[in-house]
């Protein structure tokens, strides 16, 4: 049971992370409306499209277990070049809309920005300092993540830094300090402080034109594989050194974007009994996980229906507004009007625990096989 426990959850982190990783599917509302009339050749459940420029109908280099992530990178370094040009973030400048959702299973703690850069005369990445969450993740056409910028830091990257090619993505995160138009002006003015310096500026053309019939068979081979057989923290690499075939065409197909595991996880928090999954009132302790604190590093926990849409409200809370027990612990309630850190759920719920800035890759997966096996959400008064 414990084994199909711990699978179903795999299967829905990475339902996760492929929509709310890859940034042709972060769109707020307004975003993906202008994006209709916009052909970036990449298709609704990111297959790539003939328009997209890495790939040709017929006479394109074959896409094999060898080349498919860089295949899925150049598809998106090709989008976001369409959509924004060289060297220039694109922004998503609002929070979710709850009437008006566009991506299943969103991530409401981060708002994202992205932006594809040259190498090849070096860049310079400064984040000012923050006493929230902030980001700008790194990686090259082979999805090797060469940085990290968080906030008060500089980073310096040049040609040499990357495994292939002459440009990289840039990914930033910036957590709003609300939901409200205060705190989103707050997090625009954030957004708009960060500043990239390069030396060049040429536009990313993919080196070779792949295959587009072999890549989105193998494409979609590799995600239904995932669902069985991905392992989330072996799959993101910042070495590529540290590849592990198949788990890197796995994870990184699956959810391109996604960060290293000391950076950022995620694993899925299911009902634990037909009481809570039915939304009787239930309930959840846990101890917090050892993250950065001081870094800014935090959990959060979001609620959604069986099919990834959030219906409830209040939907999620965090490690800054949940208010822990005398012993430090936290207790987590549903369907409980007036008690402790109470969350709304519809029935058949399902939710997201995400991490940032684990103290260690091998803490925070301890942390997650413990909290599958040992904390279940359970309807009040079962045993």
């Amino acid at each position: 049971m414990r084994k199909i426990w711990i699978w179903a959850s795999v299967a829905l982190s990475l339902a996760v992370l492929a929509a709310c990783s890859s940034p042709q599917s972060g769109q707020s509302a307004g975003a993906a409306a202008a994006a209709k009339t916009l052909d970036t050749g990449v298709g609704k459940n990111g297959e790539a499209l003939p328009s997209n420029p890495a790939f040709a109908s017929s006479g394109g280099q074959p896409v094999t277990m060898d080349n498919v992530v860089r295949a899925e990178t150049a598809k998106y370094f090709a989008a976001e070049t369409i959509e924004s040009g060289p060297n220039k973030f694109r922004h998503e400048r609002k929070g979710i809309d709850l009437k008006n959702q566009t991506v299943i299973r969103s991530n409401f703690d981060l708002i994202y920005s992205y932006a594809v850069y040259d190498i090849s005369g070096g860049i310079t990445i400064s984040v000012p300092k923050y006493d929230l969450l902030q980001l700008v993740h790194v990686f090259d056409e082979n999805h090797v993540t060469i940085g990290v910028v968080y906030p008060g830091q500089t980073l310096k990257l040049s040609q040499k830094d990357v495994s292939f090619g002459n440009h990289v993505y840039l990914f930033m995160r910036t957590q709003p300090r609300s939901d409200d138009e205060k705190g989103m002006q707050e997090m625009r003015r954030r957004q708009d402080s960060v500043v990239v310096q390069a030396g060049s500026a040429k536009p990313y053309v993919s080196p070779v034109k792949y295959d587009i019939a072999s890549f989105n068979k193998l494409r979609g081979d590799l995600i239904r594989r995932a669902v069985t057989e991905g392992v989330i923290e072996q799959g993101f690499v910042d070495n590529i050194k540290d590849i592990k075939t198949p788990q890197y065409q796995m994870i990184n197909l699956a959810g391109w974007g996604g960060l290293p595991a000391k950076h950022a996880f995620y694993f899925v928090v299911l009902p634990g009994d037909d009481a809570a999954r039915n939304g009787a009132p239930s309930s959840v302790t846990f101890r917090r996980p050892d993250l950065q604190y001081d870094r800014a590093g935090y959990w959060s926990l979001t609620i959604y229906d069986e099919k990834g849409w959030v219906v409830t409200d209040p939907f999620h809370i965090n490690s800054r507004t949940a208010k822990p027990n005398a012993d430090g612990t936290i207790t987590l309630n549903f369907n409980s009007p007036g008690k402790i850190n109470n969350i709304n759920v519809p029935k058949n719920w399902n939710s997201l625990f995400r991490a940032y800035l684990p103290r260690s890759v091998d803490s925070i997966v301890k942390y997650r096989n413990d909290f599958l096996a040992n904390h279940k959400v359970r309807a009040l008064g079962a045993k």
